[in-house]
């Protein structure tokens, strides 16, 4: 099956550079919402729009507001997970300071190359708590769903480098550690093929800024 993984629209958040984490989060602002609202057609351009059979949300407000045009376009109710949340920030939330982002990003970047005992300050989770929670939604998502099916999961950025990381860069010859120093910009999307029994394979990194069919296996 195909796993379409978008990241959210942009919120004030992400201008400050907030580690905005927690239940239930900042909303888009007008640039996010226009985001959001072009992802359909982006979808479409693609060849993906017509193919989702499911949609599948992280419970944070702002992943709920990127996936409602899609749910408009398409038909469908996005089921809400909470397994889709963002890396949780502990003691570091809507911290703007260069020492609590380094914090964060070190830790999860450390996750993201097999490191997943790293645990950032007050977070109830480390990296294998938080892959796995990602994995069991998937795991989820694979057993309802037809093996030529494909479905749609809006989540968040850091959450989204480390399963891709752990999960499905290698089998693609993707390189973990380049995921990790390539976050995914607001709304653009990931595709993953494969199912939970046989694994997981990166095929196309935030549109194209890797893909799997590139002859050189070129990373950008």
């Amino acid at each position: 099956m195909k796993l379409i993984l978008v990241r959210h629209g942009r919120t004030i958040a992400n201008v400050m550079g907030a580690l905005d984490t927690a239940f239930p989060g900042n909303p888009l602002d007008e640039v996010g919402l226009a985001q959001a609202a072009s992802l359909p057609g982006r979808l479409r351009e693609a060849g993906h729009l017509e193919d989702i059979s499911s949609l599948w949300v992280s419970p944070i407000l702002r992943a709920r507001q990127t996936i409602a045009p899609v749910e408009q376009a398409t038909g469908l109710q996005a089921q809400i997970c909470s397994g889709l949340r963002e890396v949780l920030a502990g003691d570091l939330e809507m911290n703007t300071d260069a020492a609590s982002i380094a914090c964060y990003t070190d830790t999860t970047r450390a996750w993201m190359i097999g490191r997943l005992h790293a645990r950032l300050p007050g977070s109830p989770e480390d990296g294998a708590d938080t892959v796995g929670r990602f994995s069991a939604v998937v795991e989820q998502i694979s057993q309802v769903a037809a093996p030529d099916a494909t479905a749609l999961l809006v989540a968040h950025g850091t959450v989204l480098r480390v399963w891709t990381a752990l999960v499905a860069a290698t089998a693609a010859g993707a390189d973990p550690a380049w995921i990790a120093n390539h976050p995914m910009t607001n709304t653009a999307f990931s595709v993953v093929m494969g199912d939970h029994e046989h694994g997981w394979r990166l095929e196309d990194w935030a549109e194209g800024t890797w893909r799997a069919d590139d002859p050189a296996g070129r990373q950008r």
